[in-house]
């Protein structure tokens, strides 16, 4: 693969993961466009795409954190990180 195919493979990769996410967040409750509506893909100057959610207010990050508490207490967790 080379550079550009590189690039548009990571930026496919992003928005695949920025639409699961966007999907997952709605399952979980949030209205998504009023609770994270800068959620979108960005590819940064080297080529590397991230996915970012953007500013959330402080009810949404308490909300966030009520959700991922009960998730972790009930014995949900991430097995490994990725990069």
């Amino acid at each position: 693969m080379d550079e550009s195919e590189t690039s548009m493979a990571g930026h496919e990769a992003a928005q695949r993961a920025a639409d699961a996410l966007a999907v997952a967040l709605e399952e979980a409750g949030f209205d998504v466009g009023r609770a994270f509506p800068e959620l979108r893909t960005t590819v940064d100057a080297d080529g590397s795409a991230h996915v970012e959610i953007g500013p959330i207010t402080p009810d949404v990050a308490g909300q966030l954190v009520a959700l991922l508490t009960d998730a972790a207490g009930r014995g949900v967790t991430l097995d490994v990180l990725g990069d």
